[in-house]
């Protein structure tokens, strides 16, 4: 399944994290929407008002919400989606660079 849009894709990963409360599993939800959508910027320049920044960082300092709990949700996803296919390749680039003896 290809998702094409950043809120499903966050959603299809962390919308069934189990986090205590589902407004905080919406706002996890909108906040990797978010953080996808802006890929590489911080959570400030990736929001579109300051409540979603304070929402975001409310979510983040909440004692109740666990970073085991919201990879969990990621995994869950990831098995799921591993299990709509007969069969999966797993490959790995195993190239390295070595750019020790160069000089700056």
């Amino acid at each position: 399944m290809v998702l094409s849009d950043c809120y499903s894709w966050a959603n299809e990963q962390f919308g069934h994290a189990r986090l205590g409360d589902p407004r905080r599993t919406r706002r996890l939800v909108s906040l990797a929407s978010s953080l996808a959508q802006h890929a590489g910027l911080s959570i400030v320049k990736s929001s579109q008002s300051t409540a979603q920044v304070e929402g975001a960082y409310r979510l983040i300092r909440n004692p109740s919400v666990s970073p085991q709990a919201i990879a969990e949700a990621g995994f869950t996803a990831t098995v799921r989606a591993c299990e709509a296919h007969p069969l999966l390749l797993a490959l790995e680039d195993t190239t390295t660079i070595n750019f020790s003896h160069s000089t700056a």
